[in-house]
């Protein structure tokens, strides 16, 4: 099963859209601890043309910019009944559609055939429209409660941040030079905004709209203006086809979630979350017709990605650690790994972090283990990646285990160990007869050695696939327009229910390469890790 194809090729998945079409997805979202998963996305617009900023009003609708009939207006599509509606009907198009708070209304910027463009509310039992703020050119905008709304203001070629009373009329000036993306921050009286001050990085500020008091909170990611937050902690952002968060005073860099590209989705633009944080909307442009994606380079940013080592360099790396450990060298073994060192059980169960710690936990492990010995039966090598299949001896026992090892020049930056696993059958017969069923690009066949609830992640936990309806739905677009597909197996791992292979695959010519961790349940397939 090769899900990397889909990552480079996501433009198989969106077959009739050209270039300047946008498009506006729901996600389901699920948050546990540090980790975000988001699955089973679908296009709710499927609109030629512009189709943006949405929003949610209430829990089953949600509200976003369309366009139809040469025009763009405020469209409400039903999540439950997946219908899609339009709530006005004026001259003038209307954008950024918001809820009002404690009102059966709604609000939108709205530019009329004239030029004039302003804030209004449209009342939804009769459709009557109302000009909210008269004196200003509100691009950008949020509600902070009923009666105050924080805004971007056009002047003077630039964007300034105003707070507006609408119950007295009054308009107050707090900030120059700022981005369209306001949200208010879960928990708290604040508002977030961009701040873009010449030649330096954007930063997320936040702002008290009661006193006008600004503060930092971080900085974006490089040209990314547009964010949400999930809780008050933690932030959502899109750079390209890939969805990243940031977790307050826990990361200190953006952090990468899930690659959306499969969805056809080339450029995040918008992100809003609903009140409980168990769905996301995303606004995004597509990939152009028949146009390969770029993901497998400039497309998917990794933030931090280090310079990739050669094979022989990555095993290397490994290496360093493999005699000292045998020779019970307690620093030296320590030395080969890095100061800020992860230790995990696969795929992502924490156990420790630090240089210091692993240290202090291996020697208490040389103490209650007088012999101790690992052998090195079989490596794979992708990138920056090592997985060894070891072969471990304490005192008069022998375990076989696999550890998947992330480098740098500097030292293994995480360790992640995959335990034994008993089984009753052959895990390797369910993974060979899809792969032949891949060869084949036979879907039918394909699909039967899934289980119903499969899921496909990237390495440790981003969930890319959730169930085989998803799963299918793709991969039948991809069987029918890769003439030449064809993959095979260049290493092999088994280590009870699961198996580790390193790939080679062919696409339109070109060859490329992911390690693949297939866990098996029930004779069937229902569970797949990529490093990529």
């Amino acid at each position: 099963m090769k899900y990397y194809f889909l990552i480079l090729f996501p433009f198989l998945s969106t077959l009739s859209y050209s270039q300047s079409n946008t498009e506006v997805f729901l996600f389901d979202l699920k948050k546990s601890n540090s980790k975000i998963e988001v699955s089973n996305g679908i296009n709710i617009s499927n609109n030629e043309g512009y189709d943006n900023q949405p929003s949610f009003f209430e829990d089953d609708n949600v509200l976003y910019a369309s366009t139809r009939n040469g025009q763009t207006d405020i469209a409400q599509y039903h999540i439950n009944y997946k219908s899609k509606t339009f709530i006005n009907y004026t001259k003038g198009g209307e954008y950024t559609p918001l809820k009002i708070p404690n009102k059966n209304a709604i609000s939108a910027v709205r530019l009329d055939p004239d030029g004039k463009q302003r804030l209004y509310s449209y009342n939804l039992s009769n459709g009557e429209s109302t000009e909210l703020i008269q004196d200003l050119v509100v691009a950008y905008y949020t509600w902070y409660n009923e009666n105050s709304i924080v805004s971007a203001v056009i002047e003077d070629e630039q964007l300034n941040l105003y707070v507006t009373n609408i119950a007295d009329g009054t308009n107050r000036k707090y900030a120059t030079s700022v981005g369209r993306s306001f949200h208010k921050i879960p928990n708290s009286n604040l508002v977030s905004f961009i701040y873009k001050e010449t030649d330096k990085a954007w930063q997320i500020r936040s702002l008290n709209p009661n006193n006008g008091i600004t503060r930092l909170i971080a900085n974006t990611m490089e040209g990314v203006e547009d964010i949400c937050w999930l809780d008050g902690r933690t932030l959502l952002s899109g750079k390209n086809g890939v969805l990243y968060k940031l977790t307050l005073k826990r990361d200190n860099n953006w952090k990468k979630v899930a690659d959306l590209s499969s969805y056809g989705i080339s450029n995040i633009t918008r992100l809003a979350i609903n009140d409980d944080g168990t769905k996301l909307l995303i606004a995004a442009d597509l990939q152009p017709e028949n146009e390969e994606s770029n993901s497998n380079d400039t497309t998917i940013e990794n933030i931090e990605t280090p310079p990739i080592l050669s094979e022989a360099e990555a095993a290397a790396v490994v290496q360093k650690h493999i005699d000292p450990f045998n020779n019970r060298q307690l620093n030296d073994f320590a030395n080969a790994f890095g100061t800020n060192v992860v230790v995990n059980k696969f795929p992502k169960d924490y156990m420790y972090s630090g240089r210091n710690a692993l240290k202090e936990n291996y020697r208490q492990f040389f103490k209650n283990n007088k012999k101790s010995n690992v052998k090195v039966l079989n490596r794979m090598v992708l990138n920056n990646y090592v997985v060894d299949e070891e072969l471990v001896t304490l005192n008069n026992l022998t375990i076989r285990q696999a550890t998947i090892y992330n480098v740098d020049k500097e030292g293994i930056k995480s360790m992640t160990f995959i335990r034994n696993k008993n089984t009753t059958s052959n895990p390797e017969t369910i993974v060979n007869d899809q792969l032949e069923a891949y060869n084949k690009r036979d879907i039918d066949e394909f699909s039967k050695t899934y289980a119903q609830n499969i899921k496909l992640y990237e390495f440790p936990e981003n969930i890319t696939t959730n169930g085989k309806a998803e799963l299918e739905k793709r991969y039948q677009v991809i069987f029918q327009k890769v003439p030449d597909l064809n993959a095979e197996i260049m290493n092999r791992i088994v280590l009870g229910n699961k198996v580790i292979d390193k790939e080679k695959a062919t696409i339109n010519g070109k060859t490329y390469y992911a390690i693949a961790i297939y866990e098996v349940e029930n004779g069937l397939i229902s569970k797949v890790t990529f490093i990529q």
